[in-house]
């Protein structure tokens, strides 16, 4: 099994990129390892070798910041650990009554095209040949057919977008006769910012910390193979009907 030596780790100052982070840092020598994050003070000194702030909200400064892949050198894991469900102001909505313009296309932007323009910088500034394992963190309410609940729109939406997105990738790349792998991650309910407000009522087996979690994605990068390209996983390395 081979270990990487360049890791890329976008979302690194969130719970699941952060603990990612120190688990490639702990477990593979020589690695050189470059976060990307939109709040850089909330990572810790020395942990990266190269931090770069990305902001998905300012999108003429989000398309300016991936210029800065020419200095780089091409990763052998990407690990996308963004995501959004929520803030001060919004809230998952319960009811169709609750849609709105605004909200929903905040989170498809946020969930599906920033991540997915990522990618394609990446494999642009790369060139398909490059052998690249790609995960990104997408969530088990992106499967329509799990769907028993309804509710949280946008969220679901986007995410379903996204696993779309990464599909489509990944049928592009074998055409290509490419070596790299893209795959959508199911992280398990993970004690972060992200879940916080849901946690109540959780069983205590449920709730994840982000060491386990990461420990769990880091086997999977591990494990993956070009099989997987183009799947929708948990954290367990199990298949989730789309």
């Amino acid at each position: 099994m081979t270990l990487p030596k360049n890791v890329w780790v976008l979302g690194a100052s969130g719970g699941i990129g952060l603990a990612f982070a120190k688990q490639v840092r702990q477990n593979v020598h020589s690695v050189r390892l470059i976060g990307f994050a939109r709040h850089l003070e909330k990572i810790p000194a020395g942990l990266f070798d190269e931090i770069y702030p990305v902001d998905f909200e300012h999108k003429d400064q989000f398309s300016a910041q991936l210029t800065t892949f020419n200095t780089l050198n091409a990763p052998d894991w990407l690990f996308i650990a963004t995501g959004w469900l929520h803030d001060e102001n919004t809230k998952p909505e319960k009811t169709y009554q609750s849609l709105n313009a605004e909200h929903l296309m905040r989170s498809y932007h946020l969930n599906a095209v920033a991540p997915s323009l990522f990618i394609q910088a990446v494999l642009q500034q790369f060139g398909v040949k490059q052998a690249t394992k790609i995960g990104v963190l997408s969530a088990r309410l992106a499967s329509i057919t799990d769907n028993r609940m309804g509710g949280w729109h946008s969220y679901r939406a986007s995410k379903v977008a996204l696993n779309m997105l990464l599909k489509n990738f990944a049928l592009e790349l074998t055409r290509k006769r490419s070596n790299s792998i893209v795959f959508a991650i199911q992280p398990g309910t993970t004690d972060t910012a992200l879940s916080k407000p849901f946690q109540k009522g959780l069983p205590a087996n449920q709730l994840q910390t982000p060491e386990f979690t990461a420990e769990k994605i880091f086997d999977l990068f591990q494990q993956a193979t070009i099989e997987l390209s183009g799947n929708f996983i948990d954290f367990e390395g199990r298949l989730i009907a789309p």
